[in-house]
């Protein structure tokens, strides 16, 4: 099996990097870093200490989540750096520019795009896409089976949830799952929660601990629990982020 480490690769100490793993030129690996197969960084990626890559996903025959047998590598795009203590596992695919912060965990059959921000603490379930320049602050958990588009904002520990069985489903293996869907341009406030399957509308607001239990139209305010539309959001507010496109 393969192992390519360019010479300009500056490693700590106690680092492992197992077979068929490819580091690209100008990466630096901070201290007692493990590196599984099947993972590739880019140019000038930056990986902090104690961090974990391309971690396999494991059941003890109790998770409904089924595993697969062979995933695809982990990827991670050029010059993007990884806190301390952050897990990413296997199958997932990282862009050029991402900036995941300590004791963050990406599970397996992600998809993360160019220039997004994960805070200290986040927690992304599998298969989550997460769309360009999107922020994800500190403590936010992101349930499996969601999107979030592009230029997205999640303040501090938003969370959701991806199904509503609360694990009591006779057949959890066949039930529907499905996380909120998170539109382009939208901003979710301080402690925010949303429920499996909903909608959040292009540049929607989302007020602070507000408990969203329905979809959520384009351009609106939402406050309260159960949040309630308040009124339209003013366009200067709206499009604050297509600016910077």
């Amino acid at each position: 099996m393969k192992r390519t480490l360019h010479a300009s690769v500056k490693l700590g100490h106690n680092v492992v990097i197992m077979a068929d793993v490819d580091i690209g030129e100008d990466c630096q690996i901070g201290n007692n870093v493990v590196i599984y197969p099947k993972t590739s960084l880019g140019k000038g990626v930056t990986i902090f200490d104690n961090a974990v890559l391309g971690r396999l996903p494991m059941s003890a025959g109790n998770i409904s989540r089924q595993l697969i047998d062979k995933y695809l590598p982990l990827v991670i795009g050029d010059f993007s750096v990884i806190g301390a203590g952050t897990v990413l596992y296997t199958g997932t695919h990282i862009a050029n520019n991402v900036l995941i912060c300590d004791l963050s965990s990406v599970r397996e059959t992600c998809d993360i795009e160019e220039y997004v921000v994960l805070g200290r603490g986040v927690m992304v379930q599998p298969e989550t896409r997460i769309g360009a320049r999107s922020r994800i602050m500190d403590m936010c958990h992101l349930p499996g089976d969601m999107v979030i588009e592009e230029d997205v904002f999640f303040s501090a520990m938003v969370g959701s949830a991806s199904e509503n069985s609360m694990g009591r489903a006779e057949d959890e293996r066949n039930m529907r799952r499905g996380g909120p869907h998170v539109k382009r341009g939208a901003y979710v406030g301080v402690g925010a929660l949303m429920l499996p399957q909903i909608v959040i509308g292009e540049n929607a607001v989302v007020g602070a601990g507000a408990m969203v239990t329905r979809d959520v139209p384009a351009q609106t305010l939402v406050m309260g629990v159960p949040a309630k539309v308040v009124r339209l959001v003013p366009p200067r507010v709206s499009s604050w982020r297509s600016s910077n496109e």
